[in-house]
Formats: C-alpha cells, sequence, structure tokens
C-alpha cells in the first residue's frame, strides 16, 4: 500500500495535529488527545481515497476507523483541514506512544 500511495500522492510538506498515538499489532493509530503528533502531508487525488477507505477499514458493521477533516498545523505556521484516519474502537489495552 506504501509504494502504490508515494506513486498516487504528492507530498506537501510536514505538519502536526493534536491528538494521542496508540500501538495496535503491527500499526498506530490516532484517536483524539491533547498531544502534538508529527506527521507528513500528502494531497492525493479522489480516486485514491475510495481504496484508502476500503485498506483503513471505514466501513461495515464494526469500522475500525473514520476519515475526517481535520485542522493541521503545518510546519511553516499556517493552519489547513486535512483528511485523517482517526480510530474509532477502544484504546483500554492498547499501548500508547504519544
Amino acid at each position: 500500500m506504501g509504494k502504490w500511495l508515494a506513486q498516487q500522492a504528492n507530498y506537501v510538506g510536514e505538519g502536526k495535529i493534536k491528538a494521542d498515538m496508540y500501538q495496535v499489532s503491527y500499526y498506530p493509530a490516532l484517536v483524539q488527545g491533547e498531544s502534538w503528533v508529527e506527521g507528513d502531508i500528502y494531497a492525493c487525488p479522489e480516486s485514491v481515497w475510495p481504496v484508502l477507505d476500503e485498506f483503513e477499514e471505514t466501513t461495515g458493521a464494526y469500522p475500525e476507523y473514520a476519515r475526517c477533516l481535520t485542522p493541521i498545523l503545518r510546519e511553516d505556521g499556517q493552519w489547513l483541514e486535512a483528511w485523517v484516519y482517526w480510530y474509532l474502537r477502544s484504546t483500554e489495552n492498547l499501548t500508547r506512544l504519544i
């Protein structure tokens, strides 16, 4: 998925959001929180979102994530709204990373 996405998306820069990050199996997950979590911002064509939504399990009776527009602070100090996948399940037994 990472290689495919790199071919589809354009790197915009670095940014950070207010969230907490947990370890879920071999991958991390974001939930609403008060920590600053840093990451990369990419511009994706509309055709990418259905593929990512399926990969991130945003549908079905018990989705793992929801894709929501979220304020992001860019490294240049400007705010923008970007799509972020937020973890929907319990973090009770997960290890907090940030």
